[in-house]
């Protein structure tokens, strides 16, 4: 089967993955940050995104066993949606525009953050380094200050 609309990305988790239930499908959410460098008129400026992912079927099951700051690669589709409608609760502000995410269709641990020799988690056999030792400092900082 030819993907069409693929999404190829890595980048670090945000947080431990949420498990969800619906309609009798289990789906995994998670944020996955990214930041990258570039130079603009002769200055240095540090650019971040987060970008929310949804794992269904065998990639949840994979998912389920990341933890926040794991270094991933995926590979998925870019899905729009509307905005779901908040609950009556007017002190939060309700949804606006599109709201753009990936749903996974594969995905692998790069490298962990816990120090375990365990084995890495993904649908396909490849070699896990130990590169990523520590949070990085973006996702630290609290990624709730940032928008969707």
């Amino acid at each position: 089967m030819e993907i069409l609309n693929q999404v190829t990305l890595a980048g670090n988790l945000t947080d431990k993955p949420s498990v969800d239930d619906a309609g009798g499908r289990v789906f995994v959410r998670a944020r996955l940050a990214q930041n990258w460098f570039y130079d603009t008129h002769g200055k240095t400026v540090e650019h971040r995104q987060f970008l929310p992912l949804t794992f269904l079927g065998e990639s949840a099951s994979v998912a389920k066993s990341f933890e926040k700051g794991d270094n991933i690669h995926i590979t998925g589709q870019l899905i729009r949606r509307d905005p779901r409608a908040r609950s009556e609760d007017t002190s939060r502000p309700r949804e606006t525009g599109s709201i753009f995410e990936i749903h996974v269709i594969r995905a692998f641990r790069i490298a962990s953050l816990s120090k375990s020799d365990a084995a890495a988690i993904h649908q396909n056999e490849i070699r896990r380094t130990n590169d990523a030792k520590q949070v990085p400092a973006f996702i630290q900082e609290g990624i709730h200050d940032w928008p969707v």
